[in-house]
């Protein structure tokens, strides 16, 4: 038998009289592993608590064909040991990063130990204890970061669109001013009449009517601007069909440009047609620009609203605010054929809370349904006061989660979606989140075509 010095100079062993000290060594196998070799897999059923007294051991967890935990234990640790005492399936795989060397203790030598010597027990709960709350923390803040992957990349492609639109728009604004600048210098050249400049002034200025983007509109509009661009170019303008769009967007037709074609020179006419057309176009220009950066203003207060920047952890809120957020950054997977109905109590007083986790709470369960409903249906959000509780329901309109895995849809690590989708964390967040977090409840209700999550939450703060 190989030298045991290192097994009793662990915490664990330490306190063990001699007698026992003795029994062990007689009542242990030795284990060599080769770097690389396997001790135990994933979902093994466990019959020895192993000690690593040489090498390293690597310790790792694969969800989806995604790897979730990762992590290195040096000589000595203790290893398997909650499996052990709890009968279950081990939940971790250990490969032998070096040579090792290790020891293993029968389920019934640890649970002699355990009954009769209260230092083994003390020290055994404890690292129990330590390991769960290390590793609890690693995966949870794993998926944290891996959630906002996910939101970080819908962002961008949100902010993508309208950040898009104003560079259009900037680029289309240079050449329409080139256009404006030579027409204005032909109209002030060729001394266009006043009462024509005060008419093409008038209608620059009028409001254009909001676009019709049926089918329907879209054939007459193109037809409207053939129309124009002949007429135009029948009148001797260059390139008609750059100046005829803008016109008849904006209602324009020949007979309204008759009457001025028959008071000024084709010069003249010219110049004021391309001014015109020039004017609405910065116009237009202008709005997409206007309306591109609001649309980045509000997904970027979105954001800060949703992850409570520079606020305090725990604060009185508006629940409404906080879920009207995460609809916002999650507008790339509302849009495709995802209604929203939103039935909201206002009167709904402030919910003591904290805010940032409560927000990941409301997008794990709106990421879920939408995935349900296969991004087509209906999704309601309710709200109301029950008692000393703000109640918060979230439904979808999905084929429903069958009867006999709705007990375990707050479990680690469970999940229904298909593999490499998801990896059963997000709802199990939820639950500590509600539940430990803010002394609430959390409970699903579902049959075909509804699914409904209901979220109580305390409107007094726990002390």
């Amino acid at each position: 038998m190989s030298d045991l010095s290192t097994l009793f100079e662990m915490p664990l062993f330490s306190g063990l009289p001699e007698e026992r000290r003795t029994w062990l060594r007689a009542n242990l196998d030795e284990y060599h592993l080769k770097t690389g070799e396997i001790l135990m897999r994933e979902g093994q059923r466990v019959t020895h608590q192993f000690v690593l007294l040489d090498g390293e051991i690597v310790t790792e967890k694969m969800v989806g064909g995604r790897q979730v935990f990762d992590d290195r234990r040096p000589a000595p640790t203790s290893i398997a040991e909650t499996s052990l005492l709890a009968d279950m399936p081990l939940p971790l795989t250990f490969t032998a990063a070096t040579d090792c060397f290790l020891v293993a203790l029968p389920e019934s030598v640890v649970r002699t130990l355990l009954n009769e010597c209260e230092s083994f027990s003390r020290h055994i709960f404890r690292s129990i204890y330590a390991r769960i709350t290390a590793y609890d923390a690693f995966i949870l803040n794993g998926e944290k970061l891996a959630a906002l992957g996910r939101l970080s990349a819908g962002l961008a492609h949100e902010l993508n669109n309208p950040a898009a639109a104003v560079a259009r728009a900037a680029d289309c604004l240079r050449e329409s001013l080139d256009t404006m600048r030579e027409a204005t210098c032909v109209l002030v050249v060729s001394a266009m009449p006043a009462e024509v400049v005060d008419l093409l002034d008038g209608w620059a200025s009028r409001a254009v009517p909001a676009a019709d983007t049926t089918p329907q509109a879209a054939l007459r509009q193109s037809e409207a601007e053939s129309v124009l661009a002949d007429w135009l170019a029948a009148r001797g303008l260059a390139k008609p069909w750059l100046i005829a769009p803008q016109l008849a967007v904006a209602g324009f037709s020949p007979d309204d440009l008759e009457p001025v074609a028959a008071r000024v020179t084709p010069e003249q006419f010219g110049a004021g047609v391309r001014w015109l057309a020039a004017t609405l176009e910065l116009r237009s220009l202008g709005n997409q620009a206007w309306i591109g950066a609001g649309r980045i203003s509000e997904i970027v207060k979105a954001m800060k609203d949703y992850s409570y920047m520079d606020q305090a952890p725990l604060q009185e809120v508006d629940i409404h605010s906080g879920i009207e957020d995460t609809l916002t950054i999650m507008r790339h997977k509302l849009r495709q054929g995802v209604s929203v109905k939103r039935d909201y109590d206002r009167m709904l007083p402030l919910v003591p809370v904290y805010g940032s986790e409560l927000n990941q709470v409301w997008t794990n369960l709106i990421d879920n349904a939408v995935d349900a409903m296969d991004g087509n249906g209906e999704l309601t959000i309710r709200s109301r006061q029950e008692g000393s509780f703000a109640v918060i329901e979230i439904m979808d309109t999905g084929s429903g989660i069958p009867t006999d895995i709705v007990a375990r849809l707050f479990e680690p690590f469970f999940t229904t979606k298909p593999l490499g989708k998801g990896n059963g964390l997000g709802l199990h967040i939820a639950y500590r989140t509600v539940v430990q977090r803010h002394n609430g409840t959390i409970s699903v209700a579902s049959r075909p075509g509804e699914t409904k999550f209901k979220v109580c939450l305390p409107l007094a703060a726990r002390h």
